[in-house]
C-alpha cells in the first residue's frame, strides 16, 4: 500500500512539475511577445510620429497634429498588449490537468483509508488500554483477607 501510495503521490508531483513548466513557457512567451511589441511599436513610433507630425504640422494646428499621433500611439499599444495576454495553454495542458487530477483523487482515496485504518487502531488501543486499568483498577481487599489465613496453613504444614 506504500508503494501505491508513494506511486500515486509521485505522479501528482510529476503532473504538477509539467503544469508549472508549461505555465512558465507560456508566460516567457507572452513575455517576449509583449517585448517584441513594445520595441516595435516604440522604434516605429519614433519615426512615424516624426514623419507624421511634420506631415500633418503641414494641414493641422502643431497641437492638433500631437493628438492625432498620440492617439494613434496608444492604438498600437494597446493592440500588441492584447495579442500578448491571449496566449492559452493549449490541448497539452488540459491532458496533464487531467493526470493531476486522477492523481488528487486516488490520493484523497488513499488518504481516506489510512484515517481509517488509524481511527481503528486507535479504538483497538484505546479498548486495550481501558482493560489494562481495569484489571489494576479491581478491588483486591478478598485477597488481603486471605493472605493471612494461607500463611497460617502453610505454617501448620510444616510443623
Amino acid at each position: 500500500m506504500n508503494k501505491e501510495l508513494s506511486k500515486k503521490i509521485n505522479l501528482l508531483l510529476r503532473s504538477e512539475k509539467a503544469m508549472l513548466k508549461l505555465e512558465m513557457n507560456r508566460r516567457s512567451r507572452q513575455a517576449v511577445l509583449a517585448a517584441i511589441g513594445i520595441i516595435a511599436v516604440l522604434a516605429t513610433l519614433v519615426m512615424l510620429n516624426v514623419t507624421a507630425y511634420l506631415f500633418l504640422e503641414v494641414y493641422f494646428e502643431p497641437k492638433i497634429a500631437a493628438l492625432s499621433l498620440t492617439t494613434v500611439d496608444l492604438f498600437i499599444a494597446i493592440l500588441f498588449l492584447v495579442i500578448a495576454s491571449r496566449q492559452e495553454l493549449g490541448r497539452e495542458a488540459e491532458a496533464v490537468s487531467e493526470i493531476r487530477d486522477y492523481a488528487r483523487q486516488e490520493l484523497a482515496g488513499e488518504i481516506e483509508v489510512l484515517q481509517q485504518e488509524t481511527a481503528e487502531i486507535r479504538e483497538s488501543f484505546s479498548k486495550v488500554s481501558s482493560g489494562i486499568s481495569s484489571v489494576f483498577n479491581r478491588d483486591f481487599s478478598a485477597v488481603k483477607a486471605v493472605i493471612p489465613l494461607v500463611e497460617m496453613f502453610v505454617k501448620s504444614r510444616k510443623k
